[in-house]
């Protein structure tokens, strides 16, 4: 009876933090409008598909442009539905704007946030 009494206690928190860790694998994706108000991370990602293809697509599309600076093609890309967010430094405004051409041109996207800065 006694070990009874002190195995309970110890299920219940097993069960508890086993309750605990899956909810937090089964959580949401943040929605358009929670990206949008904070800075969009990589950690923010959807996990689907169709995202990870058009990340996957425009990264290739930056580091095959030559012409563009070490940090413009390591900027961070995110997509969100289509929605890509792109942040990072960039060396001048025609870079930056390079950068969103290429993501607009990749299947997929339908629309560009633009979030990178002009380092001096």
């Amino acid at each position: 009876m006694k070990r009874i009494a002190l195995l309970l206690p110890s299920l219940f928190i097993i069960v508890t933090l086993a309750a605990c860790s899956k909810s937090d694998r089964t959580a949401s994706a943040p929605s358009d409008n929670q990206m949008a108000s904070k800075g969009v991370t990589a950690s923010d990602q959807p996990e689907n598909d169709a995202d990870r293809k058009i990340i996957q697509d425009v990264r290739q599309a930056l580091t095959a442009d030559n012409t563009l600076s070490t940090s413009a093609q390591n900027v961070t890309v995110v997509s969100n539905n289509g929605n890509v967010t792109l942040r990072g430094n960039v060396k001048d405004d025609s870079e930056k704007q390079k950068i969103v051409d290429r993501a607009m041109q990749v299947a997929g996207v339908t629309n560009v946030d633009n979030q990178l800065t002009v380092t001096q």
